[in-house]
């Protein structure tokens, strides 16, 4: 198992719900319950006062140290308390990879976001191998989530319906049923619009997204597109963080996020503008005897028969002195989310003529971790046996 960090401050899904819920179970049990028919009233009360109450007192959680064990298509976040969790490899709806300041390794997925220190750089590498995530990862990544549910910003409605509810087992308590309802009145659709407003609501005025294209800020409800490559530097600055492009510069507050996750987020700007420089890391070297693989000027139906014939050599056990091909080689690039689309095709397409058996499998598991939706076609495509069908197939894919 490695060695990391975690900072994941709403929660796996079971801590959401389980907060969300709060103490709604109680409730219901209370209704069963030898108790008083104020008691029970009172119970059932307080768990729909949660509903309110806990947006307002439920704690963010907090960075912590873990372990995480690699899996089949998904890792597993271990000895982290609440924050323990799977991520398999098709729940990663975005990701983005970046250097901290301290030297550790930042992996960043979404959505919501939880963010994955790693104290080297190969142990960020399998990680992301684990769940199919490239070198420089991939989708959008925003901040604050587009939906954050329970865990959105508390608004004032949220609070004035806290107090109401309180205000209502209070009166129960007290037996003053009549000021009870009085107050119900006004504060039962006051809560549903607030439960509203938390499930379908976007963020605040302040956001941040990262993009291909480049860091989309919105601040106080304007919006600006920064390239990558204008960006000079991203620093944080007390509770906001601060983007330095040669346009100008953007201060976009972040009263909520957490210290941690400010440096996070700021590492990830930095590492994708040297990226668009030139700079940093580079993606991880290829195979060598795959390159012969690669198109040539050539139409896509002498491709396809030039890689049969190649997998008709290796099946023949003609090996990689006739051509050119190591065997080995072939799985480290289909498995590869580094590697061209074009390339992993043609390795698919002929692993699965040179070991059908073996292949079957591994390269279902490859599609299934797979997040770009063109190179699984690609390699879908390549794996069709007619040279015709599959010829037309990629050279519309070409054309798309």
């Amino acid at each position: 198992m490695l060695r990391a960090r975690v900072c994941d401050p709403a929660g796996p899904r079971w801590w959401r719900i389980a907060t969300a819920v709060g103490v709604l179970p109680l409730a219901a049990i209370a209704l069963a319950m030898p108790l008083s028919a104020t008691a029970r009233a009172a119970v059932m009360l307080l768990g729909l006062a949660w509903l309110a109450v806990g947006r307002l007192v439920v704690p963010r959680l907090g960075p912590r140290g873990c372990a995480i064990a690699l899996e089949p298509s998904a890792i597993r976040v271990k000895n982290a308390g609440a924050v323990s969790q799977r991520v398999a490899a098709g729940d990663v709806r975005a990701a983005s990879t970046s250097q901290l300041p301290g030297g550790a390794y930042s992996l960043a997925l979404a959505d919501p976001p939880l963010w994955l220190e790693l104290e080297t750089r190969e142990d960020l590498d399998q990680v992301r191998r684990a769940l199919g995530i490239g070198h420089a990862g991939f989708g959008a990544l925003r901040y604050p989530p587009e939906r954050g549910g329970f865990h959105n910003m508390p608004t004032a409605a949220d609070a004035v319906a806290a107090v109401g509810w309180l205000a209502i087992v209070g009166a129960v308590c007290l037996g003053a049923t009549e000021v009870a309802l009085a107050v119900a009145l006004p504060i039962v659709p006051l809560t549903l619009v607030a439960m509203v407003m938390a499930t379908t609501s976007r963020p605040g005025r302040h956001r941040v997204l990262l993009t291909p294209q480049g860091v989309h800020v919105i601040v106080e409800g304007r919006g600006a597109l920064l390239p990558w490559d204008s960006i000079v530097d991203a620093t944080v600055e007390g509770t906001s963080l601060a983007i330095q492009a040669r346009g100008g510069r953007q201060v976009v507050p972040m009263r909520r996020a957490q210290p941690r996750e400010r440096d996070h987020l700021a590492a990830q700007i930095r590492s994708g503008a040297a990226r668009a420089r030139g700079e940093g890391p580079l993606p991880p070297e290829l195979p060598a005897s795959v390159s012969v693989l690669s198109p040539r000027d050539e139409g896509r139906r002498a491709w396809l028969e030039r890689l049969d014939a190649t997998a008709a050599s290796l099946s023949q056990g003609e090996g990689y002195r006739q051509t050119g091909v190591d065997a080995r080689d072939l799985w480290t690039v289909m498995e590869s989310p580094d590697a061209p689309p074009s390339l992993r095709a043609a390795a698919a397409r002929i692993l699965a003529r040179v070991a059908p058996e073996e292949a079957g499998g591994r390269i279902a598991t490859a599609l299934a971790m797979e997040h770009d939706l063109d190179t699984r076609a690609h390699i879908r495509v390549a794996l069709e046996e007619d040279v015709d069908v599959a010829a037309r197939e990629l050279d519309r894919l070409d054309e798309a």
